[in-house]
């Protein structure tokens, strides 16, 4: 761990030393810094690092003081954060002086000199290293000033020695005496370490107050902290900007400003800076916000009451509501305790309990950020990278909307995007998908270092590095197999000192264990110095090992990888704000517009709209067309959402459905009203006293068409609906709307339909949003060419048109349900694997793995079939195979030859095995004994793993056949070909059989489901998927289904309830098939 020890001074001046007449000093005396011969960041600037010592000034004493700590945080142009620890204490000055010609004795009236030592560390560790500076107090009291630059560098010379713990939950432990130091690692690898008592600002402020000051921060205003207390003014700044995780704070900080930095204050720019309560006045006449901790205050530099947007209101409730149930006072805890004799165990429990009570704050304070920017993902257009912010503020409460203005436009919140859009799976995604995070605390373990060596020569040094090595090697011997998080620690930790203490090999076999059972926290840039700095004859040696030559190799293919990405960095780095258009679009500009403004996706409805939009004239849109047809979509959803239904009509409908099209009032064969459509159903709302009157729901619609009544000498246009079950048409003088109408009612009738038939809801969604999207369109044309433009959008109902939409029985009597993973894509993927994990005692849900294209993966809830994580990424490579095993994890073959290990708790990939040398095709678990995996690859190897250490007990060779599926008795066997091959495997002279699959054009997939084997193909005469359902005992094909408009891909068995089948991209729908 890296540490810069710093000495801050009082030195000696020839001139005399002024003291008044009281004994006080009248005036200060400069301080210097003695930082010669001392190693810092070239980064770090220590010129102002002595007014920061003595922020108050450096003054002589007449009378022993108490020693002060106070903490320093320095930032580097580029936003980099280091952090410092500054003790200030007293000795006596022993040299007789002189004042006003006159001497004085030293032994009638001594005077005391601040001595400053200051330690800068990388990270925030506040408590360790405050601790760290009392042991080294304990050593320089009694000491001769003479021993003092001795003292400070043996001290600096042990904590250099001490590795600094890995994201996890091991914690690192030293003895400087008479103190037990903790270094508290980070929770994870998106934290921050937090060694700090984070509950400071709740006991110095009110709930109301701490909101106020929050969001404050999330408007990036330029706020002054206020204290009597240096120390208090860093830690409570640093609390609150970790109460904002994961939004970083990119504005200026300096949470201690010294006598003569206050000109620090006038800065142009958003800023959080930190000031001794005596320059408040002072400070006071800037455009600020001020803040009081002392007195637990805030206000502008221009009134006492500050009139700032707070906290939305729903978020800032349920913050107060649980920060009221903490319990801030350790002193509560102790009651029942007697008095404790041993510092360092009454030291444990101290930070037991506050470890426990940061918890519950992070938690708290987490839950407060979900709840104020809940929804965000909603209105991100991920493969454009755009933001649609004026949809999202529309979706705000009216009294919240100066808050969100505000926020939106800061870099804090562009930041807080970027990470959304690259869909970064943080603390935020995690407790935005649950809610709230109810996952007990993890356990911590302490790992505590050797005894630091007395002398700190090289000899003793490298002694004490073998005592931590073997000390690492026993607690590894003794970690259970199955708890792989803490041994990827000790792997870690034993990695590092190998590192430093120059045993290189070994350091690489402990970074590639730590490989296998924790990506997340493997030190890419510390293995590839190590790869780099490798001698020859152990370059050698490492290429002997097949583990360490994987590693090497591994290394380097992450290198080039980095590189390649390198240059999109910058485009990966961007966050748009979605504008309207300013030229002319062809169709690929318009496509992309279109998705921009969140109106739809799918490229095929696009290609509709633009052909809509374009009918009579140069294929291109123009910006004053896009303007109007956007403003009436966005004005249509707008008002769908104010639509205010009666109790006596919502009582008729489902609470799930919306009104989303309301006609004006006419004249219907069922009274006078307002047509409503609803994704549904059609009903009156009959005018005068409102009612519902049911006109038609859709599923039962038997003919729609364009009729005319009469009215007077005149025929007025009318639509005409019979309905089943009815023995009467309904028919609404809709006049100048009846086209549009029919044509809506029409692609929602057509839409129900193929949604029962195939048993796929999508269907309906999908011709809502035509039938909404035709009305935009004749709201824009305004043309005698509208109706007709707008009939370009009547996909279904042309598809009911030309196509038969029959479905067999046989396959409507089995096909349950559909569901689709590539919804939320621009266009559909082909599904490559399903897998269905059935639920635990910890996970009561059941759920479905899909893998798509890319090695992304989709998690859905196998109760609901609804999509629970939206994208895992799992290398970039297809992956081929996947295997639950052990209950909690999830086994990916990948085409790359990697098998990554999902943590189906955390829903995080971070192991991986990487053993075999080509893709992996195959993946089962012992049938017999769970703890044994088996994985095989395209080269012919097979391997046996122990599931719990991830060791490969036994590797194989055989000839690898595309698909096979084993049962106890016979193997059945099927290739791209239309037929299934049966062999005996207690007798294999027996001859084969082989079972023919009519109008098959290939086998892509097989699995055993009861007395059945179901094998997934694709026709030879309709290109379309199929699948037939084989009887075990007599080789017949009993059933063949026809659910997919492209070739089976996968299948999957839910407990032998349900077969799961996926297809190819040109369906990339999965299909629930009931078992008999």
């Amino acid at each position: 761990m890296e540490y810069y020890l710093l000495l801050c001074l009082q030195k000696r001046r020839d001139r005399s030393l002024e003291a008044s007449a009281n004994g006080e000093p009248a005036s200060r005396v400069e301080a210097t810094s003695t930082t010669e011969d001392i190693s810092v960041p070239k980064d770090l600037d220590l010129i102002a690092l002595p007014q920061l010592c003595f922020p108050g000034g450096l003054q002589l004493s007449t009378e022993q003081r108490d020693d002060s700590y106070h903490f320093l945080v320095f930032t580097d142009l580029f936003g980099n954060r280091t952090h410092g620890v500054v003790v200030q204490y007293y000795r006596a000055i022993q040299d007789s002086g002189a004042q006003n010609g006159h001497r004085w004795n030293s032994s009638k009236s001594r005077l005391y000199a601040p001595f400053a030592i200051c330690i800068i560390s990388k990270f925030p560790y506040y408590n360790a290293l405050r601790d760290c500076l009392s042991c080294l107090l304990v050593q320089l009291r009694p000491g001769r000033l003479a021993d003092f630059e001795e003292t400070v560098k043996e001290f600096s010379a042990k904590l250099s020695l001490v590795p600094m713990p890995p994201p996890g939950q091991l914690h690192v432990s030293f003895n400087l005496r008479p103190l037990q130091v903790v270094l508290p690692s980070r929770e994870d690898q998106d934290r921050p370490v937090i060694d700090i008592d984070l509950h400071l600002p709740l006991l110095c402020f009110t709930h109301e107050t701490l909101l106020q000051v929050l969001s404050c921060l999330l408007q990036e205003q330029r706020l002054v902290f206020f204290s009597a207390d240096w120390a208090r003014l860093t830690l409570v700044a640093e609390s609150l900007l970790l109460y904002l995780q994961p939004l970083c704070w990119q504005q200026p900080y300096v949470p201690v400003l010294a006598r003569g930095m206050l000109d620090f204050i006038m800065a142009p720019t958003a800023l959080l800076m930190g000031c001794h309560i005596s320059h408040f006045e002072e400070v006071a006449t800037e455009d600020l916000i001020l803040v009081n901790i002392d007195d637990s205050n805030i206000q502008t530099s221009c009134s006492e009451n500050a009139e700032l947007p707070t906290i939305p209101l729903a978020a800032a409730e349920s913050f107060i509501s649980r920060a009221e149930c903490l319990q801030l006072h350790y002193d509560l805890e102790l009651c029942h305790l007697g008095a404790g004799t041993d510092t360092n165990e009454l030291r444990f429990h101290r930070r037991a309990w506050q470890r426990n009570l940061n918890s519950q704050i992070q938690n708290i304070t987490l839950e407060l950020v979900v709840n104020i920017f809940r929804g965000v993902q909603d209105f991100l257009n991920y493969e454009h990278r755009v933001f649609n912010s004026e949809e999202f503020l529309r979706t705000r409460e009216p009294a919240d909307q100066p808050f969100y203005k505000k926020v939106l436009d800061t870099h804090i919140f562009h930041s807080f995007l970027r990470d959304r859009l690259s869909r970064k799976l943080d603390a935020f995604s995690r407790m935005e998908l649950n809610t709230r995070n109810h996952s007990p605390q993890k356990a911590v373990k302490v790992f505590r270092l050797p005894e630091f060596p007395p002398p700190l020569a090289y000899h003793y040094v490298q002694n004490y590095y073998s005592d931590m090595v073997a000390s690492l090697g026993k607690a590894i011997n003794a970690t259970p197999p199955d708890d792989s998080a803490l041994l990827a620690r000790y792997h870690y930790l034993r990695g590092l000192v190998n590192t430093v203490s120059n045993r290189r090999l070994d350091a690489l076999e402990d970074f590639q264990s730590l490989y296998k059972t924790d990506s997340d926290i493997f030190p890419s840039q510390m293995v590839k110095s190590l790869v780099d700095s490798l001698p020859d004859p152990e370059r050698v040696q490492a290429d002997r090992r097949p583990e360490l030559k994987r590693l090497i190799s591994r290394v380097k293919r992450d290198q080039e990888r980095e590189r390649a990405r390198h240059g999109n960095e910058q485009e990966e780095g961007v966050v748009k704000r979605f504008e309207l258009p300013k030229k002319y679009m062809q169709l690929e500009e318009f496509v992309k517009c279109v998705q921009e403004s969140g109106i739809v996706k799918d490229q095929g409805t696009i290609h509709r709209l633009f052909d809509a939009l374009t009918v009579g004239h140069q294929k291109q849109v123009g910006p004053d067309l896009f303007r109007v047809f956007y403003t009436i979509w966005k004005e249509t959803e707008a008002e769908a959402q104010e639509v205010c239904l009666p109790a006596s009509v919502s009582e008729h409908i489902e609470p799930s459905e919306c009104v989303f099209k309301v006609s004006s009032s006419v004249k219907t064969s069922r009274g006078v009203g307002k047509i409503a459509m609803t994704q549904r159903r059609l009903f009156l709302l009959t005018d005068g006293r409102p009612g519902y009157v049911e006109v038609a729901q859709y599923r039962d619609i038997e003919e729609v068409k364009v009729s005319s009544a009469p009215f007077l000498l005149l025929r007025i246009p009318s639509l005409k609906l019979r309905v089943r079950g009815r023995k009467d048409a309904f028919e609404a003088n809709l006049k100048t709307e009846t086209e549009l109408w029919n044509l809506m009612v029409k692609e929602m009738w057509a839409g129900r339909n193929m949604a029962d038939q195939h048993k796929d809801p999508q269907y309906m969604q999908q011709a809502l949003t035509n039938a909404l999207l035709m009305d935009a369109v004749v709201g824009s044309l305004q043309s005698n060419k509208a109706i007709y433009a707008a009939s370009k959008l009547a996909h279904f109902d042309r598809i009911k048109t030309e196509v038969p939409m029959m479905v067999p029985k046989t396959t409507a009597e089995t096909l349950k349900h559909k569901i689709n993973p590539s919804l939320e894509l621009t266009a559909p993927q082909a599904v490559d694997v399903l897998l269905y994990t059935p639920g635990t005692h910890t996970d009561t849900h059941s759920q479905l793995w899909v893998s798509v294209s890319g090695g992304k993966v989709m998690v859905f809830d196998a109760s609901s079939w609804s999509l629970t994580h939206t994208c895992l990424q799992v290398g970039n490579a297809r992956v081929n195979c996947m295997l639950g095993v052990d209950q909690d994890q999830v086994w990916m073959g990948s085409e790359d030859s990697v098998i990554y290990i999902i943590s189906m708790v955390a829903m995080v990939c971070n192991r991986q095995l990487t053993e075999h040398r080509a893709e992996v095709t195959g993946l089962a678990v012992g049938t017999d004994n769970q703890k044994v995996g088996y994985s095989c690859s395209a080269e012919g190897s097979v391997m046996v793993w122990d599931v719990a250490t991830l060791q490969v007990n036994l590797l194989m060779r055989r000839s690898i056949v595309e698909k096979q599926m084993d049962m106890s008795s016979r193997s059945y066997v099927c290739a791209d070909s239309a037929e299934v091959c049966v062999w005996h495997l207690k007798d294999t002279t027996r001859p084969y059989h082989r079972v023919a699959l009519q109008d098959c054009a290939g086998c892509h997939c097989i699995i055993k489901v009861k007395n059945q084997v179901w094998v997934g193909g694709v026709g030879r005469s309709s290109t379309k998927g199929k699948i037939y359902i084989l009887d075990t005992e007599r080789h017949l094909v009993l059933k063949e289904l026809h659910g997919h408009n492209d070739r089976v891909t996968s299948l999957c068995s839910a407990e032998d309830r349900y077969v799961l089948s996926g297809a190819a991209k040109h369906d990339g729908k999965i299909a629930i098939w009931k078992v008999e």
